[in-house]
């Protein structure tokens, strides 16, 4: 066991020293910055029984800055007011498209997506979540963060807005895995297909690199559309880059834990290629990395406690960085640990045993579906 625990820590100490180096080298959207021209943007933003968020997406988008652009809101067939709010909203820059019926073989959303850009007019596309709200210079920096990367496709990382408990034991999980597990700062260096990037809240991509990747037909079943752009970019030699936006850009991703659960039920199984084999060494691995230095600890065992220390020093500095409360960096580590194993054990049974992927309403069979463009 002193083995074990020693290895744990060494591990730690791995991810503390990968933290700073992400948070150190990962480039920040600057408010200030204009591109040397206005390219055309097409913001397309896809939305089913979005009711509750679309008006307040809409209108900060609208209040950009930034006179090139306009916004493409496709109506997935809501069953809800989301269609009306939206053409409620009087501005000759705004669009609606009614979305026909998924057909089949896709998706809900990378369908809704692909009759995005099929109406869109811009030299650039930026792909967007219904429930992300932008700061009004987000988009001309934003242009002139891409222009100055040399890259083709760019991610915009938000701020994530979280209330009451179960948002601020599980959401920060998203920020510890970008900024603690990966490693960002070789990402933004690499042409590796496994490291690409992508995010609902901002995907900006030059259209004739889009067209180039297949646009979304490529992506038909992909669950985690986002992100799988990103690694359907690299396979085809785009440049991709992400940058640090949490200054311009907020998302409440999700509200309290049921939808939580609910939404990322539908991607973790898919994300490990539905291995059941893999699953277990995840969970057996994550019990002992994020759980076992806390039980050990209890008992005194030095090791364990100086992993503690790291632990929490590591989300102090990322928590600090990203402006999440401190209170909870310090003591919803395990909280955090044994929410999202759930979330991964009813992943495990929804999509791999019962084989159904539900979401907004809709049930796919899980085996149609795939993490990205694998195949």
């Amino acid at each position: 066991m002193h083995l074990v625990a020693t290895v744990i820590l060494l591990l730690w100490v791995v991810a503390f020293v990968t933290t700073i180096l992400n948070l150190a080298t990962i480039p920040r959207l600057n408010p200030a910055a204009r591109p040397t021209q206005e390219w055309m943007v097409s913001v397309i933003i896809p939305a089913r029984n979005e009711a509750r968020v679309i008006e307040r997406t809409v209108r900060a988008m609208l209040a950009q800055s930034y006179s090139a652009f306009e916004i493409i809101v496709v109506d997935d067939r809501s069953t809800d007011e989301t269609g009306a709010i939206v053409r409620a909203i009087s501005d000759s820059r705004l669009r609606v498209v009614d979305g026909e019926e998924t057909p089949p073989s896709w998706l809900g959303k990378p369908w809704a997506l692909q009759q995005g850009t099929l109406h869109a007019r811009g030299e650039l596309l930026l792909f967007v979540d219904a429930d992300v709200v932008y700061a009004p210079r987000t988009l001309p920096a934003a242009v002139a963060q891409l222009e100055s990367s040399g890259a083709a496709m760019m991610t915009l990382f938000p701020h994530f807005e979280m209330h009451g408990f179960a948002e601020n034991a599980a959401m920060p999980m998203l920020g510890f895995f970008a900024f603690t597990v990966l490693p960002l700062w070789w990402s933004n260096r690499s042409k590796h297909v496994g490291l690409a990037l992508g995010g609902g809240s901002g995907n900006l991509i030059r259209r004739e690199a889009f067209d180039v990747v297949g646009q979304f037909e490529r992506l038909k079943g992909a669950v985690v559309d986002d992100v799988a752009l990103g690694r359907l970019a690299r396979q085809h030699g785009v440049a991709t880059r992400a940058v640090l936006a949490d200054d311009m850009i907020s998302v409440r991703m999700y509200r309290g834990a049921r939808e939580i659960v609910d939404g990322f039920c539908k991607n973790i199984f898919i994300a490990l290629g539905r291995s059941f084999t893999a699953a277990v060494a995840m969970m057996v691995f994550g019990f002992a990395l994020h759980l076992l230095p806390y039980g050990l600890a209890v008992t005194g065992d030095p090791i364990s406690i100086a992993t503690v220390i790291v632990i929490t020093l590591i989300r102090v500095v990322l928590f600090r960085s990203l402006r999440y409360p401190l209170a909870n960096a310090i003591f919803l580590h395990p909280v955090m640990i044994v929410f999202w194993a759930t979330i991964f054990l009813r992943s495990v049974w929804m999509t791999g045993i019962r084989r159904q992927l539900v979401w907004r309403g809709r049930t796919y069979d899980a085996t149609q579906t795939r993490f990205g463009a694998e195949r």
